[in-house]
């Protein structure tokens, strides 16, 4: 990536010259060498993470110059999207074709050797088109190890689906703020300290979601009339006290 042999020593001395002193009752009692990673906390690892991160997208990219790969495009004359990336999220877009899928992931076993970040099929899935046939679907299980998930998906906090929009897509918006205004938390805060909390749930979970895409007019009604009866239980609340 162009850094120099100086920067590039630094850092691998930072990361090879890691101890640990185990502390009992204030008092250190032997040390032990740490093999691999940084410290907990230090501030170089995001930059690390970031730089590693970059490479696995430099990597996919390239998999555009390999005539056996079928990206994935909207339209034919249209750009190949290949992948999002955000910190240690990541969606890949491709063609339901064997020998792309195994690039892929051929790629990310490449990386997997390279920096000793594992991949965690557990958490990791796929989504096609609910008419994508059986044997299609069985292949990518068996060519990259994930697990099918339906529409919708959620990517930093914003729904995926295929297909047109629906008011069950929003749902966990929904929920989620309910759960936030309706916790026990809300209920040892003061008058002031509720109004607070509710405006924070509306202009950063409601305004975040819906600057990237559109709710339906009857998931907004219904925050509306959740945060209208809240309200109007704190009003209930204060003229009580008084």
């Amino acid at each position: 990536m162009g850094f120099g042999e100086l920067f590039i020593d630094r850092v691998r001395r930072i990361m090879s010259n890691n101890w640990y002193y185990v502390i009992i009752n204030g008092k250190r009692h032997g040390c032990f060498h740490s093999t691999r990673g940084l410290k907990q906390g230090d501030p170089l690892s995001p930059a690390l993470f970031i730089l590693g991160d970059e490479v696995l997208s430099r990597m996919l990219n390239l998999l555009h110059q390999n005539q056996m790969y079928k990206g994935f495009q909207m339209e034919l004359k249209g750009p190949l999207i290949n992948h999002l990336c955000f910190a240690d999220d990541i969606i890949i877009f491709t063609t339901g074709i064997k020998q792309s899928l195994q690039h892929i992931m051929k790629t990310i076993s490449t990386y997997e050797a390279v920096s000793d970040q594992l991949l965690n099929k557990n958490k990791s899935h796929f989504m096609v088109p609910s008419n994508t046939s059986s044997d299609i679907i069985v292949m990518i299980k068996e060519t990259t190890g994930f697990s099918r998930k339906e529409s919708p998906i959620n990517y930093l906090g914003c729904s995926l689906y295929i297909g047109g929009q629906r008011i069950i897509y929003h749902s966990e918006l929904v929920d989620k703020v309910i759960k936030k205004i309706s916790g026990w938390q809300s209920r040892i805060l003061s008058f002031g300290g509720r109004v607070t909390l509710v405006k924070h749930m509306l202009q950063s979970i409601i305004i975040h979601t819906m600057a990237a895409i559109s709710c339906p007019k009857t998931t907004i009604k219904y925050l509306k009339s959740i945060t209208a009866d809240f309200y109007w239980g704190i009003d209930k609340e204060r003229k009580k006290y008084h």
